[in-house]
């Protein structure tokens, strides 16, 4: 056996690389109302009101009723995501790092399109649950059912989303994990995917901002799908170009986007003290 064959042996890195623990966004893509292909710096959503059925008397006259038909506007803005690797030290490992910052790219994309969707709804709710010392509970959640009742919000456009903190909380009530209640098996795997007509949304830590918190104070959030709007104008694109100049490939993502809430009536925020 060679003594000497150590000190030819090449080091060998593993090529599969561990990325840091991060959402990949896209959460609440499917939570709004959506506008692809917007041509302009902004987008209208329609919104119209109410009539009501009102008494007459044989052959009288009638008064033509006004919907109230109105408009909220969203402001797109672009957005970019960019990192370089540079050509000659990516030869130093021996995976590819450009598609690896690709992947990157294409998951802070997904974050920040769900934190406009967050930060419209987070500027226009209807009503606040105020946290009341407590932090999610059953009661907080049966009182979003019964603001989504009285403002006749369909039951498969509900949404709710919460922190990891929060949705910890909410898993302490019986109500959600004792069989006696959920004999139709909301538990789907060990998750909730919709309970009582909602669907839940968990919001991890995002570098975005995420779910508002202030001190102690998270703000959770209730919604109906059609009570929110968010326009794509420049869709959601990764792209990797070389800049001879700097020797360096150029991983970027670009998109422009903008959300806005239509009706406030269908978005509830929900104050939850995660120290409780």
């Amino acid at each position: 056996m060679s003594q000497s064959l150590t000190a030819v042996q090449q080091i060998e890195f593993d090529a599969m690389v561990k990325a840091e623990y991060a959402s990949k966004g896209f959460r609440l893509r499917d939570s709004v109302r959506m506008k692809h292909d917007v041509v302009g710096a902004s987008v209208d959503f329609r919104k119209v009101g109410q009539i009501v059925s009102v008494e007459t008397a044989y052959q009288q006259s009638v008064t033509p009723q006004d919907p109230n038909y109105s408009k909220a506007t969203a402001t797109l803005a672009k957005y970019t995501t960019p990192t370089a690797v540079d050509s000659v030290q990516e030869l130093t490992v021996n995976f590819d790092s450009k598609m690896e910052n690709a992947m990157l790219v294409a998951d802070a994309m997904g974050r920040r399109s769900d934190q406009i969707t967050i930060d419209a709804l987070v500027a226009d709710p209807a009503e606040t649950i105020v946290n009341g010392g407590t932090n999610m509970t059953y009661a907080k959640y049966i009182q979003a059912i019964e603001f989504f009742e009285d403002n006749a919000v369909p039951i498969p456009e509900r949404y709710m989303a919460m922190s990891g903190n929060n949705f910890r909380k909410l898993l302490e009530a019986q109500e959600f994990t004792s069989t006696f209640y959920t004999a139709n098996r909301v538990l789907d795997k060990g998750m909730i995917r919709e309970y009582l007509g909602i669907n839940i949304v968990v919001i991890p830590t995002m570098l975005e901002g995420g779910l508002p918190k202030a001190g102690n104070i998270r703000t959770a959030l209730a919604w109906h799908k059609m009570s929110t709007g968010m326009g794509i104008g420049h869709n959601f694109r990764t792209e990797i170009n070389y800049i001879p100049e700097k020797t360096s490939w150029l991983v970027n993502g670009i998109f422009s986007a903008g959300a806005v809430v239509v009706d406030n009536l269908g978005v509830l925020a929900i104050a939850c003290d995660e120290s409780a």
